[in-house]
């Protein structure tokens, strides 16, 4: 009878380190998946139309803010306008830099404000494998020039 308890006891003791060495691997691969998120500002200063290379360094005011948000397979963009142009339809464009600018289309669906001026929207796209940096632009129309732009980022900088 002894020797079931022991073998009980061993088998036992062989789960639960499996179990701490599953637990710990599995939380090295969710560290290594782990989104990098910015929260930047939204404003007027915007590059030309097309122009995917040349951050705009002009000091203008926010009218809302960004969240930038990477994985290794999406880029999402949380939108908040706070004071954009009133009940107005702004096309999202989801810029990825080199492989996905400019944008032909409002790949990113649309937000539209409110009489005030306020506005939000989660965008979401998948991302490019090599692009280095990251924005999101609200165009009133297609072919125009981005209304409102985010600042740039790059997963690099951080």
């Amino acid at each position: 009878m002894s020797l079931i308890v022991t073998r009980l006891k061993v088998i036992g003791a062989s789960i639960t380190v499996l179990a701490v060495i599953f637990a710990g691997a599995s939380s090295v691969s969710s560290a290594a998946s782990t989104p990098k998120s910015w929260k930047v500002v939204l404003g007027g200063n915007n590059p030309a139309p097309g122009d995917c290379t040349t951050p705009s360094h002009e000091k203008v005011a926010a009218v809302g803010h960004v969240t930038l948000i990477l994985t290794a397979t999406k880029f999402e963009a949380k939108i908040e306008l706070m004071h954009g142009l009133p009940n107005t339809s702004f096309g999202v464009y989801m810029q990825q830099v080199p492989g996905s600018c400019p944008q032909s289309v409002a790949n990113g669906g649309t937000l539209t404000s409110n009489a005030a001026g306020r506005g939000s929207v989660v965008a979401s796209v998948p991302r490019v494998r090599n692009a280095t940096a990251f924005f999101v632009q609200l165009v009133t129309a297609a072919g125009q020039p981005g209304t409102y732009t985010s600042t740039y980022v790059s997963p690099k900088r951080r």
